[in-house]
Order: structure tokens, then sequence, then C-alpha cells
């Protein structure tokens, strides 16, 4: 998971066009780091992300689409933390992201609980569009956050498998779903 979830932010480190963060990241998160033995914080907005968008190269194929896919995000967040012991952060560090997740533009697509891990996947969709994604994935020594505010084009970062980071083999939209395991 882990490995996706820093591929995807690396491929969303480059959007030309940004608005204000509508999506928070709480205090009882960043604190955090603190007791992490490793830490990585990305935060991409306004500005940072119009720089970021002037590297891109409208002649390349691969990197048009990039900047297409990621040309209506508005911000790009991702806090990752490894520990060196278990315990070291609670699920209840996370209720403060699920509750902005309860509004009815959100919703969860994936859900998975396995000894020691979990992980969620939300969507926000707004007018039958996708608006937002926020990933959590939870082990029992590391925890990964990854919130994008804006558009995002699921066939276009498809179109990208094995480009910036991103894995190879991400089904197209309309391919076979897995349930999701609150059905």
């Amino acid at each position: 998971m882990k490995q996706i979830v820093f591929g995807l932010a690396c491929a969303l480190l480059v959007t030309p066009r940004v608005f204000a963060q509508t999506f928070t990241i709480p205090d009882r998160i960043e604190k955090l780091e603190a007791k992490a033995r490793e830490s990585h914080n990305i935060t991409l907005d306004g500005p940072l992300l119009q720089l970021a968008g002037a590297f891109l190269n409208g002649n390349d194929r691969d990197q048009k689409t990039a900047r297409d896919l990621i040309s209506k995000v508005k911000s790009i967040h991702v806090r990752n933390f490894e520990f060196d012991k278990d315990g070291a952060y609670s699920d209840k560090d996370l209720d403060p992201i699920r509750e902005q997740l309860k509004s009815p533009a959100w919703s969860r697509i994936v859900e998975s609980r396995e000894e020691g891990e979990h992980s969620q996947i939300f969507l926000k969709t707004e007018k039958d569009q996708i608006a937002g994604l926020v990933i959590l994935s939870a082990e029992r020594r590391e925890l990964s956050i990854v919130i994008i505010d804006g558009a995002i084009n699921l066939k276009q970062l498809s179109s990208l498998g094995g480009n910036f980071g991103i894995p190879k083999g991400l089904p197209a939209p309309g391919a076979s779903k897995g349930k999701d395991s609150s059905e």
C-alpha cells in the first residue's frame, strides 16, 4: 500500500492550477511526527502546485496526460509516519479525519481489515464527478494518509500506469470491481 500511496502522491506533485484548501489535517495527526522514527510530510496547494505544473512538458504525451489529469486538483496532502513500536498512535487519532468524511458527498469505497492493519479509501463526488480522494492506511507501526482535493479522472490515472511512480495494472473505470467490505 505504501508504494501506491507514494506513487499517487508523486504523480500528483505536478499540477498547474489550484484553489483554496477545503480539507484539513488535524493537529492531532501533525503531532504524531514527534513520536515517529521516520515521517514524510507533503503539502501542495496554491502557488506551489502552479510552479510544479510549469515544469511539465505539454509536448510529451505522458506529461500532458498527467497535467490534464490533475489540472483541477486543489490540494494534495500526504502524511506518512513510521514508528519504532506498536501503539505509538491509536485509531482515535484518525477520528477527526473520518468526521470530515461523513458528509453526503463522501463515500467509503474500500475498507480492508487484517490483523494489525486497517485501510480505507473514500471518494467525494459532486455532480456525478469524482471531486476528491482520501486514503487512510493504518498498520501497527506505520500510518499513511493521502488527501487529494479536486477533480480526478480515473481513466486518465489508469492510463499513466508505469509512469510517474504510478503502478502498472490500475483498473480502468468499468473494469471488474471488488466488493466493498461494508456491504
